[in-house]
């Protein structure tokens, strides 16, 4: 009898999580029997939970907020991609060693890029938070060469550390002059346009929190999202929606995406997501 192959998602909030159907899917395509949990953790039992899972013979982990930062320290050895984001989403056991990626970077683009249609390349980006999410994604991010990059955060000091860390990256990886990520805070935000605003702050997953932006950050704005993925409109998506963004998305696509890339590191099987991004909101 073949064993199941042991997969988790790990966060807190955990509950909404849909990566077990996800990932449930692509075990269907790829003809594999797999567990897959969802666990809420704390940074105060993450570190003996994740090396219990892999002793228990779990082969991979999908990491969400907040631990993204977190779980960089338990890995044996990381991927390029992780050694430039400073922040994984993936963790997982390949021939006794704990592997760590970021698979977030490319799950965006190319739902932007393919599934949607949209380019950022020349476009001026508004990144609001400076997190886990946001390192996720800004090297795949300044790879497609946009006009510039704005970082915001509530705590601007955060973000200016964040912006002048991949400012440097930008310039040593990109022949354009112009790919320097910049920081201000959210007040200053109302002296500026952006093609595209990013929102990869953790307010959306807490219905008692709010941004407190202002709708004029969108005037100029052709594309909203919500890296966090919803049902309904999140309160983003709403101030998007009423500030007349022709298009306001969430981060299902993004997450489908990323989970391919995750299935494939973990059993070497790039599945098809088409009808999974096609049957978000049915």
């Amino acid at each position: 009898m073949v064993k199941k192959i042991k997969l988790a998602v790990i966060g807190s909030p955990i509950s909404h999580s849909r990566s077990p159907e996800i990932h449930q899917d692509f075990a269907y395509q790829a003809g594999i029997d797999i567990e897959f949990s969802k666990v809420e953790l704390s940074k105060s039992n993450l570190d003996d939970w994740v090396h219990s899972f892999f002793l228990d013979g779990g082969k991979g982990l999908s990491i969400t907020l907040p631990f993204k930062e977190d779980c960089l320290s338990l890995a044996d050895e990381i991927s390029d991609r992780a050694e430039i984001t400073k922040a994984i989403n993936v963790l997982f056991n390949n021939k006794g060693k704990i592997l760590g990626d970021c698979t977030d970077g490319v799950g965006l683009v190319k739902d932007l890029t393919v599934n949607k249609k949209q380019s950022i390349k020349e476009k001026s980006i508004l990144v609001l938070g400076a997190g886990g999410a946001s390192r996720g994604i800004l090297p795949s991010l300044l790879k497609e060469q946009p006009k510039s990059i704005v970082i915001a955060n509530r705590t601007v000091e955060k973000a200016e550390r964040i912006a002048k860390e991949f400012s440097s990256k930008a310039s040593q990886t990109s022949k354009s002059s112009n790919l320097i990520a910049s920081s201000l805070s959210f007040e200053a935000l109302k002296d500026f346009e952006f093609d595209v605003v990013i929102n990869a702050t953790s307010v959306s997953t807490n219905p008692s929190q709010n941004l407190n932006l202002d709708e004029s950050v969108f005037r100029n704005t052709s594309l909203a999202l919500d890296l966090y993925y919803s049902q309904a409109f999140t309160p983003f998506m709403d101030l998007a929606d009423r500030a007349k963004v022709p298009n306001v998305i969430d981060g299902w696509g993004m997450l489908v995406e990323q989970a391919a890339e995750s299935f494939f590191l973990w059993t070497g099987f790039k599945p098809d997501t088409s009808e999974l991004i096609a049957k978000h909101g049915e």
